[in-house]
């Protein structure tokens, strides 16, 4: 028996996507990127060349989209582009030759802390002391400071929690312990 072939032309490998995310194979979003970038990057080929992608040297066109891209596309989302592009049809051949044992190669993301940026803060006790019991004295400068904090949406409460308990912590010192 024969095993039917699967067409590896573009519109072969952009539908395939839609397959992959509706049939579980490929999570939603992961699908729905690589087929975003497919539709950018291989939209350049001309029909001989896409009628067969596994023939096509794929850094090639990558390098004639991004000469053609320049000044249209961002850099940093070019490059996402292209990486989405290479895994895509790496994917999509692979699949091709074993549908029946295929497993997506999606590297997975790990989970990064979330970066906050440290805003060191010195302030001599004397200093502090001075202000306390000086209290408002017309005609003496004071010290206003702002602080911006940019935390990941991803933190957790707990992340965020510890981050305003260190705060208070050095900001006010004994005060916060009390």
């Amino acid at each position: 028996m024969v095993e039917p072939t699967i067409q590896t032309n573009r519109d072969t490998l952009i539908d395939f996507f839609d397959f992959a995310a509706a049939k579980g194979l490929m999570n939603k979003n992961t699908a729905t990127a690589y087929k975003k970038a497919c539709s950018v990057i291989l939209k350049i080929l001309e029909e001989t060349e896409a009628a067969d992608i596994s023939k096509i040297d794929l850094e090639e066109v990558i390098r004639r989209h991004r000469n053609l891209a320049a000044g249209k596309i961002p850099p940093m989302t070019l490059k996402t582009y292209e990486i989405r592009v290479r895994a895509a049809v790496n994917n999509f051949l692979k699949y091709t030759k074993d549908p029946s044992s295929w497993k997506p190669i999606v590297k997975q993301r790990t989970r990064k802390t979330p970066a906050v940026k440290k805003a060191k803060i010195v302030v001599s006790a004397t200093q502090s002391q001075k202000f306390e019991k000086a209290g408002q004295i017309p005609g003496q400068p004071s010290v206003h400071i702002d602080f911006q904090i940019h935390i990941s949406p991803e933190a957790s409460p707990e992340q965020i929690e510890q981050i305003f308990t260190s705060m208070r912590r050095h900001l006010y010192g004994s005060i916060a312990d009390k």
